[in-house]
C-alpha cells in the first residue's frame, strides 16, 4: 500500500484551522451581541459596527498577509497569527475599554483569522495541489461550514456557563495551543519525490495553460504587474458582484419570509437549509471541480443566480422559499473554492498568496456595497423586488465577465521574468 500525498494533510489541516477559527469567530459573533451589548450598554447597531471593522481590517490585512506568504514560510506566519489570535481573545475578555476592545477587534484579530486559518489554509492547498486542485479546495473549506456545526454551539455552551469574558480567555488559550499544534505539521510545497495522485493536471482551454504548473515563475509576480492584468479584474470582479450578491440575499432571507408571513420557526429553518445545502455542495464540488471549467462552472454558477433572483422576484409562500435557499446554499458553498481554484491555476501556486490578498478587498467593498444596497431598497420601497430586478442583470453581467477570462492567457505562462521583481 502506497504512502498517502501528504497534500491531503494539509486539507485535513485547513479543515480544521477553518473549523475552529471561523466557527468561534464569525459564525459565533452573534452570539456576543446581548451580553456585550448588555455589559456596555451597547446598541445593537454599535455591536453590529465591531464586526464592520472587522470585514474592513480584513479587507485591509489581506493584501499584505497575501504578499507574506508569498515570500516568507507559511508555518512561520501561521504561528505567528495563532498567537496573534489568542491574545486577541484574551484581551477582549479581559478589556474594560471599548476602544481597547475595537483595536482588536480590528488589526490583531483580522490578522489572526487570516493568517491562522483561511488565506494561509488556500495558499498551502494551492502549493501541494495541481491536478486535483478543485477537488482539495472544495474539501479545505467543509470547515467553514462544520464551524457553525461543532465549534459554535461549544462557544454559546461556555457562554452560558461560564460567562462571555471567561468564555474568550477560554477561546483564547485552547485556540493558541490547538493552532499552534496544527501549524507543527505543516509543510511549505511537495518534497522531490512525492507526486500528486490523480492522473495529468486538468484539461485546459489552450496548451499553455496546461503548462502553467511547470512554468510558473520562481519568484512571485508584482503586484503592479497583476493590477495591470485584464484576467485579473475578470474574474476578482465577477466574483466579488457574485459574492456581494450572494451575501445580500442571505441577510435578506428571513426578513423576507417574515414580511411574506411565515413564521419565525419557517424563517429560521431557511437558514438551516441555506447551510445544509453549503455543506452538501462543497462534497458534490469536491467530485467534479477537476473534471470541468472552472471559468464555464463558475459562469453557469452566476447563471444559476439569475434564475434565483427571478424565483424571488415571483415568490410566493414557503415552499419558494424552501427551493431559492437551496439554490442560495449551493451558490455559497461552490463559488469561493472555485474562485479560489481558478486564480491559483490561472497566476500559479507562487504567487498565489498575492493575488488572493488583492482580491480580497474587492470582495469585502463589494459585499458592503450590496448589504447596504438591499436595506437602501427595502427603505425606500418597502420590499426587495428592485434588488431582485438589479440581481438578475448583475448576474448576467457577471457571467459574461467571467467568460471573457476563457480568451485571456494564464498569467504564470506569460510573464516574463522581469515582471517577477517585487
Amino acid at each position: 500500500m502506497g504512502r498517502v500525498y501528504y497534500g491531503w494533510c494539509i486539507v485535513a489541516i485547513a479543515v480544521l484551522a477553518n473549523m475552529l477559527v471561523v466557527g468561534s469567530t464569525y459564525s459565533a459573533f452573534g452570539l456576543f451581541v446581548l451580553p456585550v451589548s448588555a455589559e456596555y450598554q451597547l446598541s445593537r447597531a454599535n455591536m453590529n459596527t465591531a464586526l464592520i471593522l472587522l470585514n474592513l481590517a480584513a479587507a485591509v490585512v489581506a493584501p499584505l498577509l497575501g504578499r507574506l506568504l508569498d515570500r516568507f514560510p507559511a508555518k512561520r506566519i501561521m504561528m505567528v497569527c495563532a498567537v496573534l489570535l489568542a491574545l486577541s481573545f484574551t484581551v477582549l475578555g479581559l478589556s474594560r475599554s471599548l476602544w481597547l476592545s475595537a483595536a482588536f477587534m480590528t488589526l490583531p484579530l483580522a490578522a489572526g483569522i487570516n493568517g491562522a486559518a483561511g488565506l494561509t489554509m488556500n495558499v498551502l492547498v494551492a502549493r501541494w495541489f495541481v491536478a486535483q486542485r478543485g477537488r482539495a479546495m472544495a474539501l479545505s473549506v467543509l470547515g467553514l461550514s462544520l464551524g457553525s456545526v461543532v465549534v459554535t454551539p461549544l462557544v454559546g455552551f461556555l457562554i452560558e456557563t461560564q460567562g462571555w469574558r471567561t468564555a474568550l480567555l477560554m477561546m483564547g488559550a485552547a485556540h493558541g495551543l490547538l493552532l499552534m499544534l496544527l501549524a507543527t505539521f505543516v509543510r511549505e510545497r511537495p518534497g522531490p519525490g512525492e507526486v500528486e495522485s490523480g492522473g495529468a493536471p486538468r484539461p485546459t482551454t489552450s496548451a499553455a495553460a496546461a503548462q502553467a504548473p511547470a512554468a510558473a515563475p520562481a519568484r512571485p509576480l508584482a503586484v503592479g504587474a497583476i493590477l495591470r492584468m485584464p484576467q485579473f479584474w475578470s474574474i476578482a470582479l465577477s466574483a466579488a458582484m457574485a459574492m456581494g450578491m450572494a451575501q445580500a440575499l442571505t441577510v435578506s432571507v428571513v426578513p423576507l419570509a417574515l414580511d411574506e408571513g411565515l413564521t419565525m420557526l419557517q424563517a429560521t429553518s431557511l437558514v438551516s437549509m441555506i447551510g445544509v445545502s453549503a455543506l452538501v455542495s462543497k462534497l458534490l464540488l469536491a467530485v467534479v471541480a477537476d473534471k470541468l471549467d472552472r471559468v464555464v462552472l463558475l459562469s453557469g454558477l452566476f447563471g444559476l443566480g439569475t434564475v434565483l433572483n427571478a424565483a424571488l422576484l415571483a415568490s410566493e409562500g414557503y415552499a419558494t422559499l424552501v427551493a431559492t435557499s437551496l439554490l442560495m446554499g449551493v451558490t455559497i458553498g461552490t463559488l469561493a473554492p472555485l474562485v479560489y481554484t481558478l486564480l491559483a491555476d490561472r497566476f500559479g501556486a507562487t504567487s498565489f498568496g498575492t493575488v488572493r490578498g488583492l482580491s480580497a478587498p474587492i470582495s469585502s467593498l463589494m459585499g458592503a456595497a450590496c448589504v447596504r444596497f438591499a436595506g437602501e431598497v427595502f427603505d425606500r420601497t418597502g420590499g426587495y423586488d428592485l434588488m431582485f430586478g438589479s440581481f438578475i442583470a448583475a448576474q448576467v453581467l457577471a457571467a459574461l465577465l467571467m467568460l471573457s477570462t476563457r480568451f485571456l492567457k494564464p498569467a504564470a505562462t506569460t510573464m516574463s521574468p522581469a515582471a517577477t521583481s517585487a
